[in-house]
């Protein structure tokens, strides 16, 4: 796991502690849950946008709900998959922030961060939106990676001497 500094963790255990929020914890997400892909994007855009002097808090918060989606995403392997992520991709976000407000009070700039993540099928406004989605996309292709090579090592067979 990350190391997580004191100043990202205060603005994050409000949102990371709650009981809906913990429900992320059981969601499969690339290769791994929704709740640990979105702490580590929430985690490297906080590090980028602190760095930059820009606004953090907003970033954490924002970043943290971008994937409050709640629902496992399947995919099967057929033509249907491509229309199904792109549904998916177009949805998620206002489905995030319909949950996010449910249980959060969120200014206009996390609430962009939410709903534009996923350029281009969502605008981020503001140059903490942009850094979000850029770490989101970045993160999820190791995520993806990942997840292929283990498939790959699985159904490789073993060696076998003659």
């Amino acid at each position: 796991m990350l190391y997580l500094d004191n100043r990202f963790m205060e603005v994050a255990l409000p949102i990371i502690e709650h009981e809906e929020y913990q429900q992320m914890r059981y969601i499969k997400h690339h290769d791994e849950s929704v709740f640990e892909h979105s702490v580590k994007v929430a985690f490297y855009a906080y590090q980028m946008t602190y760095k930059q002097n820009l606004d953090w808090e907003s970033t954490i918060r924002g970043a943290l709900l971008h994937d409050f989606f709640l629902y496992k995403f399947k995919k099967c392997f057929s033509l249907r998959i491509v229309t199904d992520s792109i549904k998916h991709a177009i949805v998620h976000p206002k489905i995030a922030f319909d949950n996010a407000v449910k249980f959060f009070e969120l200014n206009e700039k996390e609430e962009n961060i939410i709903k534009g993540h996923m350029f281009p099928f969502g605008f981020p406004k503001s140059k903490e939106a942009w850094i979000v989605s850029f770490v989101d996309k970045y993160i999820a292709v190791f995520e993806y990676s990942s997840n292929i090579k283990k498939m790959m090592q699985k159904k490789q067979p073993a060696y076998q001497a003659e």
